[in-house]
């Protein structure tokens, strides 16, 4: 007999091992052109929850996703990812109280990444799902961001520095967002992964230096 877990099975026992009654990644708002964009956009993304639920026979988990959407035209519109992640690990120092009835710096060494990860939608990312294509074909396009809200950015002491007989790789790449590192803090992942697979492949740092692809490449693709 295959007792092998698909991936609703895997959020139910994530839930059951970290004692959460909720899961999902938490999304900011950070576009702000068009509202009915914006509600086009949501019910792409959360139909794409709904059908791969459906195809593993786990409808029920919907019960417990929790889609928090975070809006703020004033401080979101256009942020970058080190806004979002600012404001995240505000959110976050509160939130798993509230919502599990765990403490913050317990919530944090979980498995589950609901306090370790947030997606952020711009409008380059929005309008990339809305012309990507229908969800019964493969998409290989449409994407939102996954940000690392415990990413901190490499320093090197001068030892380390003077190590190198040549300067570290991350010289040679292009900046975004002023960074030259090649581990920037967050991603391109597909919007019809980045709920269901995203949430059970994408539990620590671990996994976000596995599965981390740096833009414009788009990652977690399963």
């Amino acid at each position: 007999m295959c007792t092998q877990l698909n991936i609703a099975d895997r959020i139910e026992r994530l839930l059951q091992e970290d004692g959460f009654r909720t899961w999902g990644f938490v999304i900011y708002r950070c576009t702000y052109k068009s509202d009915s964009d914006w509600e086009e956009f949501m019910h792409r993304f959360l139909s794409q929850v709904e059908r791969k639920l459906k195809f593993y026979n786990g409808l029920d988990m919907l019960e417990s996703l929790a889609s928090t959407v975070l809006e703020d035209q004033s401080r979101f519109d256009n942020a970058s990812a080190s806004v979002i992640r600012e404001h995240f690990q505000k959110w976050v120092s509160t939130a798993p109280q509230e919502e599990q009835g765990i403490p913050s710096e317990e919530a944090v060494f979980k498995n589950s990444g609901r306090y370790k990860f947030c997606l952020m939608v711009n409008e380059e990312a929005l309008q990339s799902v809305l012309n990507a294509p229908p969800p019964e074909d493969i998409n290989d396009s449409g994407y939102v961001i996954l940000v690392n809200g415990q990413w901190k950015p490499e320093v090197l002491t001068e030892d380390e520095l003077a190590a190198y007989d040549s300067p570290p790789d991350e010289d040679f790449y292009d900046p975004i967002e002023g960074s030259t590192l090649r581990d920037v803090g967050w991603m391109k992942v597909f919007y019809d992964q980045a709920v269901i697979n995203s949430f059970v492949y994408m539990g620590d740092r671990f996994d976000w230096d596995r599965e981390y692809r740096r833009p414009p490449d788009i990652g977690l693709k399963f």
